[in-house]
């Protein structure tokens, strides 16, 4: 089960960086909107120092037969970035949340919400 909420929180990881370019494609103001609230929340959860909801639940489920998982393992290593510094990550967290705000005034939302 730990490993099946860890793929849950990559997912969520890709939403958030992939979903800046699709944002961007597609220019859909309800996609874009809700990417730009999730973002902030989790950049509010990282600057308060409250950890993600997603790993309190992982943590909770998770057992000892999860480290012996490979898959699990990689994952673990891809969404905790165990090899960054925790400050560097809330730097680079902040810095790309500017990029997403501010892509609001160099690349306007599509007024009808539509394509």
């Amino acid at each position: 089960m730990a490993t099946l909420i860890l793929f849950l929180h990559l997912l969520v990881i890709l939403f958030f960086i992939v979903g800046f370019p699709a944002g961007l494609i597609l220019n859909h103001r309800g996609f874009r909107f809700l990417h730009c609230a999730a973002l902030a929340g989790v950049t509010l959860l990282m600057l308060v120092g409250i950890p993600c909801p997603i790993t309190l639940w992982e943590e909770t489920v998770s057992d000892a037969s999860y480290e012996g998982s490979f898959i699990a393992f990689w994952l673990k290593r891809i969404v905790y970035l165990e090899w960054f510094d925790p400050n560097h990550v809330l730097i680079l967290d902040i810095c790309f949340a500017l990029l997403v705000f501010t892509s609001f005034i160099w690349y306007p939302v599509n007024k009808s919400g539509k394509n």
